[in-house]
């Protein structure tokens, strides 16, 4: 069995509302979740479906760069090999973009790694968590993303979500004073009863504003910190775990497992924070979470925005690994339409593990058509 054909297709999908990050809007209305939609069709008709969904503002991969990569050189290096050979695949592809820190073009490789996978597990008649091996869950909780600009509003979308049923509340800071943030963490907890608040700062603090807010969180009975620091600081991000109870679980600095490894031995990595496609795939992901699980680490799940793919990959993968904490997947908290032919399986505010083959999604062609992003325009 070998990869005979990888089609792309680049789709924008409608969304209802703008998630803000430290450094700006992660996308507009306008531009709605831009994709490369990937279906690797093998020599025997089997297929699979990926996706990558970058956000510029989170790291540096673009839907243009992801489309180039995927069509001009990963592409390329995996047709005519074995899709059973994943590790090989990867070998393939980090030959030709090569990995640093990070995977090298993370987003895009996780489109072929996620790909291959729908397709292998498609072509043994199983679904993707029986592949992986792990199966400790059927179903992971959905967290609520909380981004507002002043505590009344912060308590609010709080409000609004815990009557939908949402029990987790992850709340988006940084780029303000800690003592700002501090205000709108205090409401958002006021407002959660006893769901799990945890705040993001997606590196939005320098070490000593970071320790403010640490030692906010420790008074409002807050237990996790997300990405205080920049991404390269080592130094900051030792200097914190010592002056904070709070656990410090990594983000954009958990991209890589090398860089993992080195701030294991520098004893500065409380927990990580797992997305898939900034692991380039499945592949590494699985190796990051038995990375963190065999050390201790605490292990929450995370996305970009994802759309169904991508999301149900993730389900997958949380589910399998067990993971108790609720998961920031929101991309059905942005996104209003899909390219699905059914909904991804939902239980209230819990995805739920697909049984079908594969992702268990179907792709529907005519909604791929109708949502096409010309990448030239």
């Amino acid at each position: 069995m070998k990869i005979a054909a990888i089609d792309l297709f680049p789709v924008a999908l409608p969304m209802h509302a703008v998630l803000t990050l430290p450094r700006g809007p992660s996308r507009t209305i306008a531009e709605g979740k831009q994709i490369v939609l990937t279906r690797v069709t093998a020599d025997d008709g089997t297929v699979g479906w990926g996706e990558a969904g970058p956000s510029r503002r989170w790291s540096a991969e673009t839907v243009h760069s992801c489309y180039t990569s995927l069509k001009h050189f990963l592409a390329p290096a995996v047709i005519g090999r074995d899709p059973f050979d994943i590790a090989g695949l990867h070998a393939a592809m980090n030959q030709e973009l090569a990995p640093g820190l990070d995977p090298g073009q993370p987003v895009a490789k996780s489109a072929i790694d996620v790909a291959v996978h729908d397709l292998v597990c498609r072509k043994l008649g199983i679904p993707l968590q029986a592949f992986l091996g792990t199966r400790l869950a059927d179903r992971v909780e959905m967290a609520r993303l909380v981004s507002a600009p002043d505590p009344d509003k912060a308590a609010e979308l709080t409000e609004q979500a815990r009557a939908e049923g949402y029990k987790g509340f992850k709340v988006k800071v940084g780029g303000h004073r800690p003592e700002h943030d501090a205000a709108i963490l205090e409401a958002v907890v006021a407002a959660a009863g006893d769901g799990y608040v945890w705040p993001d700062a997606n590196q939005g603090y320098t070490l000593d504003a970071a320790i403010v807010l640490a030692r906010a969180c420790e008074r409002l009975g807050i237990t996790m910190f997300e990405q205080p620091v920049a991404m390269s600081d080592t130094y900051a991000m030792k200097k914190l775990l010592s002056a904070t109870s709070v656990r410090i679980v990594l983000d954009e600095a958990a991209m890589g497992l090398p860089f993992i490894v080195e701030l294991l031995r520098r004893e500065a990595v409380e927990g990580l924070a797992i997305k898939i496609t900034k692991c380039g795939g499945l592949f590494y992901a699985r190796q990051m979470c038995d990375l963190a699980r065999n050390a201790g680490l605490t292990l929450i799940g995370s996305g970009l925005m994802d759309a169904p793919l991508n999301f149900s990959a993730s389900v997958h993968l949380f589910a399998g690994y067990g993971m108790d904490l609720p998961v920031d997947l929101n991309g059905p908290q942005f996104i209003s339409k899909d390219y699905l032919a059914r909904p991804v399986p939902m239980d209230g505010k819990a995805a739920l593990v697909t049984e079908a083959p594969g992702l268990g999604l179907e792709v529907d062609m005519d909604k791929v058509a109708e949502y096409a992003l010309d990448l030239a325009a």
